[in-house]
């Protein structure tokens, strides 16, 4: 539906006569207006999630020890090693069997969990809730509130965030009843962990979004796993794991936030954990949900271990070449097979968007991998595909180039940012080559990782001061005018189709700034408010349709505060203009200041614990 912007003065209709009546003609029409014009998705995105680490800054799960590092094992006496690096026996859900654990060669073990780590202070202070079954004894201490406890226990713990990780030790877990379940649920959660298994924040976040790419929750790169029985079971000690986040949490964010899933398959899977995968996602995830479907994580880059062993696959059936022609010959040939799985299982193809990886910096590649998938000798089932997904990053090589030339001490942040700006073109050509691939074979082009690429390789990696420019020019207003020219060239220009932005928090550092957010308690950055104000002010105000709870907006029109009453509690209040620009973010609040906010029409977005409610503003 076009974009139709209603041409209203409010000055004339305050003016008339009949200013009430005309008003609440306005307020019928806006509020027409508002679930119909904004009901179409102009502007389709994805975010991808960074990786459920110890070490991570976004807390997803509301029970934080699913995100713990375990187990670090070492010898109970005061100044021993803090990894003994003893290997303890667990059981099937990684909890150790007997604790302390005597192996008859090293003094008897025992063993802690860590949370929080590199958290730098942005994990929530206040109580958590401590909670271990079994027979044994832990002990807290760190950011927590120190103290021993004879299990089992259900007790609430202080916790100062400020003062580092929080550190959880087994010191006693008898065999007879060792300890098997350990939570430790987030301040906010205490009351309502067993209904509410992801936070807020993180389903708050990812609203807007139409797409989560869950290529780092399941560790794809230097993946492992390659039969059904390695994955990682859903009631596993953690989450945070080599084998990756269970399958079945992937599906339940999915179905708590409505949100489609991109899922990247282990390239070492066999037949059997991909029918398994299929059979699970298609019994599991809510049938209105669409499955992206992607073999492994870029194929071509020789960073990773899955293009050596692919290449080496491929040379085991016959395949001819240099190694990169046989990667990319398997990378065909496996990605119709699994496509083919998937149908198999499905028994159609209405939920699956099959996706071609390709490579933006050479359309070339990714015409190559198409052919090879479309030639009967790797895709005897002729399975179709669905779209082309690229990489196509801004900047890509400029940290490295500053090196070369010995600019790391002389260059400035604004010149960085000049010779970003410049690469933009060259990010737009490879939008465009790629485009042209798309085109020729009747399929979408999507991108599955975007946004800016500066990073230094190699020795500049490790220099502090080019790392500080680098970060610091990520943390520049100029970059949210940057993002949106980016954004508006892929939508405009290109006509591509789902933009996937890498990646949701993570701090700046010398291994790249790719988060649009640093931390989950960052409400603005350069990166962040330009998607806002190019993507998602572009499409719904609410991503989904939702039941309107009940809301009253007193008194309507309004000179400086405005009172909102509504039937549930308040999380958040959004102000945007007519137009779709966001003016201000309120929390959990039922009276707000506009007096700041010109004369106008104004649409109040009134975020509540189940649903989304909108509201005509009219501001004198």
């Amino acid at each position: 539906m076009p974009f139709y912007k209603p041409q209203i003065s409010f000055a004339s209709v305050t003016k008339s006569t009949n200013a009430m009546i005309l008003r609440k003609i306005i307020i019928s029409f806006l509020l027409i207006y508002t679930y119909t014009c904004y009901s179409q998705i102009q502007r389709e995105s994805g975010i991808n999630l960074i990786g459920v680490n110890y070490y991570s800054i976004e807390y997803v799960f509301t029970d934080a020890f699913k995100q713990s590092r375990a187990w670090v094992v070492h010898e109970p006496a005061p100044g021993s090693v803090w990894n003994s690096g003893v290997e303890i026996p667990v059981d099937e859900n990684g909890y150790p069997t007997v604790i302390p654990f005597d192996n008859g060669i090293d003094p008897p073990q025992i063993a802690r969990a860590i949370l929080f780590t590199d958290s730098n202070g942005h994990n929530p202070s206040g109580t958590y809730r401590l909670i271990v079954s079994g027979s044994g004894q832990v002990r807290v201490w760190g950011a927590a509130t120190e103290a021993v406890y004879t299990t089992p226990i259900d007790v609430l713990i202080p916790v100062d965030a400020t003062h580092g990780r929080v550190f959880i030790e087994i010191e006693e877990s008898l065999q007879a009843n060792p300890i098997t379940d350990i939570k430790f649920i987030l301040p906010e959660y205490v009351d309502n962990y067993q209904t509410e298994q992801f936070t807020t924040e993180i389903l708050d976040f990812i609203e807007d979004f139409q797409t989560i790419r869950f290529m780092d929750w399941s560790e794809t790169n230097f993946s492992e796993n390659e039969i059904w029985s390695e994955r990682t079971p859903k009631n596993n000690v953690t989450q945070a794991v080599e084998a990756g986040v269970a399958w079945e949490y992937v599906i339940d964010l999915c179905n708590t936030a409505q949100k489609n899933a991109w899922i990247n398959i282990p390239h070492r899977a066999d037949d059997n954990y991909i029918s398994e995968l299929a059979t699970l996602f298609r019994d599991s995830l809510n049938p209105n949900l669409k499955i992206y479907i992607e073999y492994s994580n870029e194929l071509w880059n020789a960073t990773f271990t899955q293009y050596n062993e692919t290449a080496v696959f491929a040379e085991n059936l016959g395949y001819t070449g240099t190694q990169w022609e046989r990667a990319r010959k398997y990378t065909a040939k496996r990605s119709a097979d699994i496509f083919h799985s998937f149908e198999t299982v499905f028994q159609n193809n209405d939920r699956l968007i099959k996706v071609i990886p390709g490579r933006a910096s050479n359309g070339n590649v990714t015409n190559e991998i198409i052919g090879y998938f479309n030639d009967p000798f790797y895709n005897p089932n002729q399975v179709t595909a669905d779209a082309i997904a690229i990489a196509p990053y801004f900047g890509n090589g400029i940290g490295n180039t500053i090196g070369n030339n010995g600019q790391i001490n002389t260059i400035t942040v604004s010149e960085i940012l000049d010779l970003l700006e410049n690469e933009l073109a060259t990010a737009y050509d490879r939008m465009d080559q790629n485009k042209a691939v798309a085109n020729t074979h009747n399929l979408e082009l999507i991108a599955y990782e975007a946004g800016q690429h500066l990073v230094a390789q190699g020795t500049y990696q490790q220099n502090d001061i080019l790392t500080a420019k680098l970060t610091q020019a990520n943390r520049d207003p100029r970059m949210e005018g940057m993002y949106c020219q980016y954004i508006n060239y892929w939508y405009e220009t290109t006509q591509g189709g789902v933009l996937s932005f890498f990646s949701s928090h993570q701090p700046y550092g010398r291994f790249g700034s790719w988060g649009i957010k640093e931390y989950m308690d960052e409400e603005h950055t350069p990166k962040y408010d330009a998607i806002t104000d190019c993507v998602f002010n572009h499409n719904t105000l609410s991503t989904e349709s939702k039941t309107k709870a009940a809301i009253s907006v007193f008194p309507n029109p309004i000179i400086n505060t405005v009172n909102i009453d509504t039937l549930e509690k308040i999380k958040l209040l959004d102000v945007y203009t007519i137009e779709g620009k966001k003016m201000m973010t309120v929390k959990s609040t039922n009276k707000i200041d506009v007096a700041h906010l010109p004369s106008g029409i104004y649409i109040l977005k009134a975020h509540t614990e189940t649903t989304s409610i909108n509201n005509v503003l009219i501001k004198k």
